[in-house]
């Protein structure tokens, strides 16, 4: 079942050096918004390569550019379009993600969509272009996926129609950075009726991880994704020995996972196909969880996968995944 969120939200990307400046905008989203609404969307993920955020329009606009602005975060980019959210359920959850995100990428990378693919500990995101949204829809309705009525009729109807212009830019190749974590990490959710309970340790971990790693080490990998549907977490042992046993929501047979960090140089925004050209090789031989984020693309797999799937992804990223990744049109 697939659900559209009535949220609107932008993509923000900034250096790890600028995260202070942005403190204040990250506690009025985390803790001062209504997170019973539907419109609440926020997502915070750090990794080797940047910080990603995934916020209401107004918030990143309003909030987080301002600061970063005035500090001059040169390195700071955003995206002009406007995403929408498709919140992806079925019965299998985590332990059928692989098979989900390469089902539902292919055809949005075969009709030239480019998509961000988030897996949460709840559900399974996909933002789209608020312009081409209807004609996503329409095609996935084409192919038998199932849509929430209500969510159709009432968040669908604003869509702007999309133009029919296609991009004749060729695509260069790159040679895509990879990067493994050593740190095993684990998908949890977070009790949100224990938030007064939990919330400095979330600030802590957000916007000061020196007071958690007084070593400062700049390759930890860190989610954080709130909406109306739940909080996930994507963290290390370390991360989640700082919450009590009540604070989080966790499957006593997930796995432990090990992250490998695709850096896309930025190329993520308007490339169709990128999340359909990785998670397909991979989903045909083990499961994983995907993350996409304003500039790289982490696959998460389990420990003892990991191998397996860096031969699986170096062979991918150096023959095949260019010649399935094209240009969105515009």
């Amino acid at each position: 079942m697939i659900s559209i969120l009535p949220c609107k939200v932008k993509l923000l990307h900034f250096p790890r050096s600028h995260l202070h400046h942005v403190t204040h905008a990250i506690v009025k989203a985390c803790f001062f918004q209504d997170m019973n609404d539907l419109n609440y969307f926020f997502s915070f993920t750090e990794n080797a390569f940047e910080i990603s955020i995934v916020a209401n329009k107004q918030v990143i606009d309003q909030d987080f550019i301002p600061p970063l602005t005035m500090t001059q975060c040169h390195d700071m980019k955003y995206s002009n379009d406007i995403y929408r959210v498709l919140q992806v359920d079925d019965e299998g959850g985590q332990g059928a993600s692989g098979k989900r995100i390469s089902d539902i990428s292919e055809p949005l990378a075969q009709g030239k969509f480019s998509i961000f693919y988030m897996s949460t500990y709840q559900t399974d995101y996909v933002l789209i272009k608020e312009r081409r949204l209807r004609q996503a829809i329409e095609l996935l309705g084409q192919l038998g996926y199932q849509f929430d009525q209500d969510s159709l009729e009432s968040y669908l109807g604003d869509s702007p129609p999309s133009s029919s212009h296609t991009s004749q830019e060729d695509l260069k190749e790159e040679d895509f950075e990879k990067s493994v974590l050593t740190d095993e990490l684990q998908c949890v959710g977070l009790n949100p009726h224990l938030r007064s309970e939990w919330a400095m340790t979330v600030l802590k971990i957000l916007s000061y991880p020196e007071l958690i790693t007084p070593d400062g080490d700049s390759r930890r990998f860190f989610s954080y994704t709130a909406s109306n549907e739940g909080i996930s977490l994507i963290a290390n042992q370390a991360i989640l020995d700082l919450f009590s046993e009540a604070d989080i929501f966790q499957d006593e047979e997930s796995p432990r996972y090990r992250v490998i960090q695709v850096n896309l140089a930025g190329s993520n925004l308007d490339r169709c196909g990128i999340v359909w050209s990785i998670s397909r090789p991979l989903a045909a031989h083990m499961n994983l969880l995907y993350l996409s984020t304003f500039k790289s693309a982490n696959v998460l797999v389990s420990s003892d996968d990991l191998p397996r799937a860096e031969e699986i992804l170096a062979n991918d990223l150096k023959e095949g995944m260019m010649a399935e990744v094209i240009l969105e049109p515009e």
